[in-house]
């Protein structure tokens, strides 16, 4: 009798665990499929933590631009972005960099140290500022001081540079941090509902709709992006860029 319950207590045990993953990935999903008939220009963001790249094989698929991490907060480098560059270049993929925001360090530090590090070549992709909750935690500045550090980093980035700056975001973050503000810079937006629609009724650039991606010459999950609109209009963008 007594091992009957053990059984039945594992069971239940299991059960509940199951139950506890089940919910989590409800609650926080980690990408979506979307109709590429619609949007058929895809993307990839690429860190250290995307690990050894194939590019042999990333030039064979039909990915548009990359970004890569090239800086983070005061004075960080992202180790694998250098040759993460090199090798997007050579692939003659579109690229671009993108600077992790550190809400606890001032605009004006982490603007010379992406300027300092991040290779800005006429034809690349507009820079991007990654301003996001996660990795910030816990937060020690009110809204007002973080907008305020953000917009400091914009201006220096942006006149130093002559081009508008990209704001990466999640629905969480543009609602505390950027609904309203800022509205001369592109929207990224990451979120996992079926189609984009930011609280103020603002356009987006760029969608992440996956954090669980799989491309051939990438061993782990990859962040899936892409852009808002057809192939003409991508075309038609790209060629602007300077």
């Amino acid at each position: 009798m007594k091992k009957k319950y053990i059984i039945l207590l594992i069971v239940l045990l299991f059960l509940l665990i199951w139950g506890i993953l089940q919910l989590r990935n409800y609650f926080s999903p980690k990408g979506i499929s979307i109709d590429k008939s619609i949007y058929p220009i895809t993307g990839i963001d690429i860190s250290k933590h995307t690990g050894i790249i194939d590019w042999q094989k990333i030039k064979r698929q039909k990915i548009s631009f990359i970004y890569i991490k090239a800086t983070e907060g005061q004075d960080y480098i992202d180790p694998n972005y250098y040759i993460n560059l090199t090798h997007a270049l050579k692939a003659n993929i579109k690229v671009g960099e993108y600077h992790f925001f550190r809400f606890n360090k001032a605009g004006k530090v982490q603007a010379q140290n992406f300027l300092s590090h991040a290779l800005h070549d006429p034809g690349k992709l507009p820079p991007v500022l990654d301003v996001e909750e996660w990795g910030n935690l816990p937060i020690y500045k009110s809204n007002k001081e973080i907008k305020a550090e953000i917009r400091k980093y914009l201006l220096i980035v942006e006149s130093t540079l002559n081009c508008r700056i990209i704001i990466y975001t999640n629905m969480d973050s543009y609602n505390r941090f950027i609904k309203g503000e800022f509205l001369k810079n592109p929207i990224w937006i990451c979120t996992f509902s079926k189609k984009p629609k930011l609280p103020d009724g603002r356009n987006w650039l760029f969608w992440q709709h996956a954090h669980n991606g799989k491309v051939d010459g990438i061993n782990g999950n990859v962040d899936i992006n892409t852009f808002n609109g057809d192939e003409t209009s991508w075309n038609r963008y790209a060629s602007t860029l300077k």
